[in-house]
């Protein structure tokens, strides 16, 4: 009989939540984690009333990284090729969360290193319980990056935070990378879930194709030269100037009532 998935998906209204479910492993990526996380955002960008997703994890962790054992299980049968496809897997999977077009919570309830830093790095929004401990941690154990922390970090946090993290493998409060700019809030630990889905409902109310649009153009632009940033934010002005939701927006300013958006079509926002 099947154990229970390793990745738990739940569908509330226009908030997915998906929550790595391996607790007594510290929710360590394993290979089959991976497949039912990429399969849990098969089901997500197939529900078109779907508008913010929340990442957390069940147990005392958020994830402490790449299952270890599974590495020296391929290692021992000589299987380093079937090693390095695993961690192409998990480039590509984490790459669909970070360029899903809906935003992406993290709910940061523990340790989070390595691949766990790795996810984190994929979400818009960071929100961690006090005293949650964040790091890379690879070198500890002499394993490279292979989810896109040492691509990713230094984008995110000044550089020499990030050489700090990955160059030493040290773990830090969540307090401290708030500082820095990648943690955006830290709550109490029994405030943590009731904190992120209520700030999931606010961002939800928005409108699905101006959230999607903004996510996009402010990442792309981010690598930009600041005339093509402003020119991309231009052409996705007029792309959006004759779209329901500009229309709704405007209809419930002038009505003095809160916007209702219609969902987005399937695919919008990744363009």
């Amino acid at each position: 009989m099947p154990g229970p998935r390793e990745v738990e998906l739940s569908l509330d209204g226009r908030v997915a939540t998906l929550r790595l479910n391996r607790p007594e492993r510290l929710n360590a990526i394993s290979q089959s984690l991976m497949d039912a996380l990429g399969d849990a955002l098969d089901v997500i960008d197939a529900q078109p009333d779907c508008r913010v997703i929340v990442l957390g994890g069940n147990g005392r962790a958020f994830s402490a990284g790449g299952d270890l054992t599974e590495f020296l299980g391929r290692l021992r049968a000589n299987d380093p090729a079937g090693l390095t496809a695993f961690v192409g897997q998990v480039t590509r999977t984490l790459s669909r969360l970070e360029d899903n077009p809906r935003p992406v919570i993290a709910a940061v309830n523990g340790v989070a290193v390595a691949g766990g830093l790795e996810l984190i790095l994929c979400c818009d929004i960071v929100v961690a319980a006090r005293g949650a401990m964040i790091g890379d941690g690879h070198l500890t154990y002499g394993v490279l990056p292979g989810g896109g922390s040492a691509v990713r970090l230094i984008r995110k946090v000044p550089a020499n935070v990030a050489t700090r993290l990955l160059l030493t493998g040290d773990l830090v409060p969540a307090e401290e990378l708030r500082d820095h700019g990648l943690v955006n809030e830290v709550v109490d630990a029994d405030r943590l879930d009731r904190h992120v889905a209520e700030l999931a409902e606010r961002i939800a109310r928005l409108s699905p194709r101006a959230l999607a649009e903004v996510k996009r153009v402010a990442r792309r632009a981010a690598e930009l030269p600041v005339a093509e940033g402003l020119r991309l934010e231009h052409e996705a002005f007029g792309a959006y100037a004759d779209s329901p939701d500009l229309a709704e927006g405007l209809a419930a300013f002038e009505e003095r009532r809160r916007p209702e958006f219609p969902p987005a079509a399937r695919g919008e926002g990744r363009r």
